[in-house]
């Protein structure tokens, strides 16, 4: 044992030095609140329609982060991860802005907010259902951008049975059983039915096509035959006559108007027959004296010259020969007024059907 010691005694105990004490702790205490920061220190990107943007935060939750920082996400904004999510350091938020497409459906227009869609999933969210022949443009996997615009064609395929008249041909043939300028009808000539099946394409009810799928003939035409005279040749009395044309007419007669032919006068004194014109001579000039209907003394007939040119020598069936040398105000088309020797005579007349043949000079 010590000298020092004395035995049943313990050395004092020393008091702590203050000095030495403060700096552990201080070092102790900065440990803690750096652990303490640590934990709740959270370094973060956030993402805006692509543009990033560093931050430090101590919220625990998505929604805090972005209230702190001001940036307000709309309902159909895509947020990532969900608002209600726990922020973890080094997580990325992003916020894709929804844009607005417009679709044009059934006579309305509508306006479908998106963030990444296709055109299928725009009308999906809309409420467009599509039928089998509609059209969508652009595509229905085509990916939608801002100020895009969506349009939906509704498309209907109509079969339908049209019936049609299929109209008849007029079939002219010559023959020289006919003399020029006659002419019969062979066959009357009858319209066709024929049915078409028909395809109708109609865009939001207007019609843009109509296609023929197949023709069925119910009843086919029946064409319209015609003859003509192409004979030039004339027969009476032993005498052949070559014509141009011959004319089916309405004949009619008069007398010269003179006092010997017996015409009656009208109040004014002038005749019932010849009017003004009385005298005994005709349009032309010429001397009106009754023919005989012989080929030296024809008849003088009057004529429409539009028809019957003047100056034409004619035969007139059943009658002989005449001259095309007058004209009447009422002689129009195919009609004709023969100038006999009597007014009598005229009277007895009356009014015939003729064949008048214009003969070749």
């Amino acid at each position: 044992m010590s000298k020092d010691k004395k035995p049943g005694f313990f050395p004092a105990r020393q008091k702590p030095d203050p000095y030495v004490q403060a700096p552990c702790f201080l070092l102790v205490s900065t440990l803690l609140l750096f652990a303490a920061f640590s934990l709740v220190y959270k370094q973060i990107t956030l993402t805006v329609d692509g543009s990033d943007r560093k931050m430090i935060t101590f919220r625990s939750s998505v929604a805090a982060v972005l209230e702190d920082a001001g940036v307000a996400a709309g309902p159909d904004d895509h947020v990532r991860p969900l608002p209600d999510k726990p922020v973890a350091d080094g997580m990325q938020i992003e916020i894709r802005r929804a844009f607005p497409v417009t679709v044009h459906a059934d006579g309305r227009t509508v306006t479908v907010p998106v963030v990444e869609a296709n055109v299928a999933a725009v009308l999906e969210k809309a409420g467009i259902r599509l039928n089998e022949l509609d059209r969508v443009e652009p595509a229905c996997d085509y990916m939608l951008a801002p100020g895009d615009e969506v349009r939906v064609v509704r498309v209907e395929r109509q079969l339908v049975a049209q019936l049609t008249e299929i109209p008849f041909r007029e079939i002219r043939r010559g023959t020289d059983k006919l003399d020029r300028g006659t002419s019969r009808v062979v066959a009357r000539g009858a319209n066709g039915l024929q049915q078409d099946m028909v395809e109708i394409i109609l865009e939001d009810g207007v019609e843009v096509s109509a296609t023929v799928l197949s023709a069925e003939i119910l009843r086919p035409r029946e064409d319209r035959i015609i003859e003509y005279g192409e004979n030039t040749i004339l027969s009476r009395g032993g005498r052949v006559l070559d014509f141009q044309y011959v004319y089916t007419v309405t004949a009619t007669a008069y007398c010269d108007g003179t006092e010997a032919s017996g015409c009656p006068r009208d109040s004014a004194g002038r005749s019932v027959c010849t009017g003004k014109h009385g005298g005994g001579t005709t349009a032309t000039g010429r001397k009106a004296v009754a023919g005989d209907g012989s080929e030296a003394n024809p008849y003088i007939v009057s004529v429409d010259p539009g028809i019957i040119p003047l100056g034409s020598r004619l035969y007139l069936d059943g009658y002989g020969y005449g001259v095309a040398a007058d004209t009447g105000g009422l002689i129009k088309g195919n009609r004709i007024d023969l100038l006999l020797d009597s007014h009598e005579a005229a009277l007895r007349f009356g009014r015939r059907k003729l064949r008048v043949y214009v003969l070749a000079r």
